[in-house]
């Protein structure tokens, strides 16, 4: 299947413009509710459709400033984008971020992007704004934000949601987790492990207790198996303020992830994950396939469509759907997918039941013939690096 769009690597001087490389360049009053996105070219429709939500759940009595951190949007999107937000009190604007990131490179595996990463560097690249909130692009908002916002998260880094497809995990589902989150995460307790995707970060709280320089050299030390979620686990290890999971409703991913993962999680935490199923205020489309997008039938899609229905890109959503079901590419895909998630995944799983020794054993030989891979160390690289880092976000 093709590509949604092509993405430049050159840059026009229109995008150099509109592209700011700083937050003051902006024109944003950046003076109330802060929202970060991370995104590339490819996923620009998807974060319009979240953009959309957020606009038309916004209240009228509040201002509401959305940056984009990125390192290739066209002019064409970030016009349309622009151009999509046209209350009075909703702005957007888009950082870039090649300055600030250089030649490092950012490790990523799977369905991640390098874009996961731009979010640990938001504390930096807005000196001037002490709390915003992070969203990832694969995710509806289905209320006010600024309910999000008001929480107080006064003396932590930042509030989040504990991560009930990890915790599912590491209670019986995935016996790899556990030792993984302890010993080579180093968290206290690993329950406490967040999920990322919706973060109230305090920024000013984080300029204070770490520097970029060390973000940057967490994420570039090895492939972490959740990439910079567990960046931000390690550096926070528990202490930050606990969220309902209603403003991160992990989606039910393949009709698995609750029935599957989640039911092995504790009773408290399985309680709090049906609690934000039957009223999400962000449903967030977290997982490798399954996405609305692709597949109308995905737990939470009407709710996408329905934001979709309002966005500019619809068209172009719409013939991605298209492609995906009538492509030859995208007929392979499919059934690529139901094999793995409808045949193979529930056959091991009723096999090799979560917590017997049966599905230990395999699970340990998986991991050992590379289910997690470290990423080639470089310390003399990354020593290189991170000087250049720093004076980039200083200039």
């Amino acid at each position: 299947m093709k590509p949604l769009r092509k993405t430049t690597p050159c840059r026009s001087a229109l995008s150099s413009t509109m592209l700011a490389s700083s937050s003051r360049e902006l024109g944003l009053p950046l003076d109330d509710v802060v929202i970060v996105f991370a995104c590339s070219e490819n996923f620009v429709p998807y974060l319009s459709v979240a953009v959309q939500s957020i606009v038309e759940n916004a209240s009228a009595a509040r201002r509401y400033d959305i940056i984009v951190l990125t390192r290739d949007l066209s002019p064409t999107s970030m016009i349309t984008l622009t151009r999509q937000t046209k209350s009075a009190n909703v702005g957007v604007g888009f950082l870039d971020v090649d300055a600030a990131l250089g030649d490092i490179k950012l490790p990523h595996h799977g369905h991640f992007r390098p874009e996961t990463y731009f979010r640990l560097l938001a504390p930096s690249l807005l000196p001037g704004v002490k709390k915003a909130i992070y969203l990832d692009s694969d995710l509806i908002v289905n209320a006010d934000i600024a309910e999000l916002f008001d929480t107080d998260v006064t003396g932590y880094l930042l509030g989040a949601t504990r991560d009930a497809d990890t915790l599912g995990q590491m209670d019986g589902y995935d016996v790899t987790v556990g030792p993984y989150l302890e010993n080579e995460l180093g968290m206290t307790d690993a329950h406490d492990y967040f999920q990322a995707g919706v973060l109230l970060m305090n920024l000013a709280e984080i300029r204070r207790q770490v520097s970029p320089e060390q973000f940057l050299d967490l994420a570039t030390q090895r492939m972490w198996r959740w990439l910079d979620q567990d960046v931000l686990n390690r550096v926070a290890d528990g202490e930050y303020v606990r969220i309902h999971m209603k403003w991160n409703y992990l989606m039910d991913w393949q009709h698995l992830r609750r029935t599957h993962i989640v039911k092995n999680a504790a009773p408290d935490v399985r309680q709090e994950y049906e609690e934000a199923r039957q009223d999400p205020k962000i449903v967030h489309f977290a997982g490798p396939d399954n996405r609305p997008w692709l597949y109308p039938d995905a737990d939470g899609a009407g709710l996408f469509w329905r934001y979709a229905m309002h966005s500019p890109y619809l068209e172009e959503i719409r013939a991605q759907l298209e492609e995906s079901r009538d492509s030859v590419a995208g007929l392979a895909k499919r059934l690529q997918v139901i094999m793995l998630y409808k045949g193979i995944m529930p056959a091991f799983d009723k096999t090799c039941p979560g917590g017997t020794k049966r599905r230990s054993a395999i699970i340990r030989i998986y991991d050992k013939l590379g289910g997690t891979r470290l990423w080639p160390r470089s310390a003399s690289r990354r020593e290189r690096l991170l000087p250049q880092f720093s004076r980039s976000l200083n200039a």
